[in-house]
């Protein structure tokens, strides 16, 4: 969702980050990423009941509902490819080269969106409806600390990555080496689930119980990319695994009340895993050498994508569904999104992330001058 265009040092082992390499695409993960953000599409415009269709999905798409209404496992997938990438960025690398990247990265695609949904407001009530001060708020991307609602639906996730990032930043500070990576991902999940099963507030906000195993099984199937892996590489693995399946199966029940219909919490708990084999497969398993151009333009579109597809996907759907088949006006919906995805990444993304980025590593490494 929010991870970089998905490139990896070659691997190297040995416990100490290695110097910054040239770093070749993993186009597999790059269109996985694609592949994430079409399962959210698909969820919020055929899975979850939204008004707008003006009846229930699972009645307007009978058949495609029995398999969108688990696109929500879109964002668990998101999760573990963030978790991967953030890692493979951050490692080896110094506090202002990561936090520099991930404020070049996150922010120009970030503002445009909610410049853009805050115009779609003006002109079709029908969504959120946001006042201008909630939308200077969301241009922070903190509007969920301060109970801010947000443009976009989909910006909620925003807030969890954020808070990862942060978790990674102290661990940069700290430094990171092979062992001490176990160490977190295998701890990480545990200890917030002892702040959440303690009522600790501030740590359970802190550690994201909830999707804490997803984040550190990308972290370690980054080990794997990296060193090939071994016991207690794959042992954690397996126990982050194992961890986020329980997640989704427990999930399923939240997911069945949004739609409306049954969720099979067995199926969740299978797909997580399914996913996890995946980011392995195409990362450093069978499919690692899949390498196809089309798979990183694709990945470079994820980001927008998810950013924007709700509301304006929605108002295409509140507006066309009484005159069109539903058909073309779920391809309509989806065509606009990807057309203002494509739009962002080529005339802002591209033009505003190496001067952001250089800009911000500039000013958090400039030095006072000596008195």
């Amino acid at each position: 969702m929010t991870s970089q265009p998905t490139t990896a040092a070659p691997p190297a082992r040995g416990s100490a980050p290695a110097r910054v390499q040239p770093r070749p695409r993993l186009r597999g993960l790059d269109g996985l990423r694609f592949l994430a953000a079409a399962l959210v599409l698909g969820f919020h415009y055929t899975g979850i009941g939204i008004p707008q269709w003006g009846a229930p999905p699972h009645d307007v798409f009978p058949v495609l509902n029995e398999v969108t209404r688990y696109g929500f496992l879109g964002v668990q997938l998101f999760f573990v490819i963030s978790g991967f990438v953030i890692m493979m960025t951050a490692y080896g690398r110094t506090i202002t080269g990561f936090a520099a990247s991930r404020v070049a990265r996150l922010f120009p695609a970030y503002w445009a969106a909610v410049a853009l949904t805050v115009v779609l407001q003006l002109v079709w009530d029908g969504g959120r409806n946001p006042t201008l001060l909630d939308s200077l708020v969301n241009l922070t991307m903190l509007q969920e600390a301060w109970d801010v609602p947000n443009v976009q639906g989909a910006f909620w996730t925003l807030w969890f990555e954020m808070k990862f990032y942060l978790l990674i930043g102290v661990f940069v500070l700290v430094g990171i080496t092979r062992r001490r990576l176990i160490a977190v991902a295998v701890l990480w999940p545990l200890v917030a689930e002892l702040a959440r099963a303690t009522d600790s507030a501030l740590l359970s906000s802190l550690l994201i119980p909830s999707y804490a195993p997803y984040f550190a099984v990308g972290m370690l199937l980054f080990l794997v990319y990296r060193d090939g892996g071994d016991l207690a590489v794959w042992l954690g693995v397996a126990l982050t695994t194992i961890l986020s399946m329980r997640q989704a199966y427990h999930y399923a029940g939240t997911a069945a009340e949004h739609v409306g219909a049954d969720v099979s919490p067995a199926v969740c708990a299978a797909a997580v895993a399914a996913l996890v084999a995946l980011v392995w497969a195409l990362s450093a398993g069978p499919l690692r050498h899949v390498d196809w151009r089309v798979l990183s333009t694709l990945g470079a579109l994820t980001y927008p994508l998810y950013l924007v597809h709700g509301q304006f996907g929605f108002a295409v759907i509140d507006v066309l569904h009484d005159d069109a088949s539903r058909w073309v006006v779920l391809a309509l919906a989806t065509a606009l999104s990807v057309a203002i995805a494509a739009m962002l990444h080529y005339l802002v993304e591209n033009r505003v992330h190496d001067r952001l980025r250089d800009g911000v590593r500039h000013g958090l490494e400039k030095t006072l001058p000596a008195r």
